[in-house]
């Protein structure tokens, strides 16, 4: 009966896809986390298009950040003030989905719109160098770690094209979004509990079945 009820459901699923995709894309992300302030990198995707027009997608994305940075701190073990220049290698793994309405659906060009949600992992490679103000004498050590598990809550806005055949889109897209990085009032920590994030995406779209300029 189990069975009988889940091919029943995967049926009643597939009844309404009129279309499938499968899209790559460069991602270029700002973020208000100096660790991560400016980062590139690669994404992949697959979309569902159902018979409404509307879009259920899957999205991997890795993004690298080498952006040096530096900042002045006040030590919590003296007391002292002490500059901080740091040589990042972090990277940036991110899982998501994401179900965006489409509020155009004309014939060549669609815009979505819809809720995103993700979990994000954080590798953290960074050589630093620090002294105390106003001194000569530094210490050089590296951080090594993961932040794992990081839930991210955020909106997809898309507009997307037809070109050169119906099997073949372009789209561009941006998600701003807000990462839950660490516990509120967490004594000790420096990290911050949200992280913002903006990203912008150029997207190629290979559509596997006919778009609804054919139908």
């Amino acid at each position: 009966m189990k069975k009988l009820f889940l091919i029943v459901i995967s049926f009643g699923l597939l009844s309404q896809i009129s279309a499938q995709q499968i899209k790559v894309f460069p991602v270029f992300l700002v973020s208000s986390y100096q660790n991560f302030h400016a980062s590139i990198g690669y994404g992949i995707g697959y979309d569902i298009i159902s018979k409404s027009k509307n879009k259920l997608g899957f999205t991997f994305s890795q993004s690298f950040n080498s952006t040096d940075y530096s900042y002045i701190f006040s030590s919590g073990a003296d007391g002292k003030d002490y500059y901080r220049d740091v040589k990042p290698q972090n990277q940036k793994l991110s899982f998501s989905t994401c179900y965006s309405f489409n509020i155009k659906n004309s014939p060549k060009s669609d815009f979505f719109i819809g809720p995103k949600i993700g979990i994000n992992y954080f590798k953290i490679n960074e050589s630093i160098v620090e002294r105390e103000v106003n001194e000569s004498e530094t210490q050089s050590y590296t951080n090594k770690y993961w932040e794992n598990n990081k839930i991210g809550l955020g909106l997809s806005l898309e507009y997307e094209r037809n070109v050169l055949s119906d099997k073949l889109s372009l789209s561009f897209s941006t998600e701003p979004e807000l990462i839950f990085f660490s516990k509120f009032g967490l004594m000790g920590s420096s990290e911050p509990p949200i992280i913002g994030y903006l990203s912008f995406n150029l997207n190629v779209i290979f559509n596997l079945t006919k778009s609804k300029s054919t139908e």
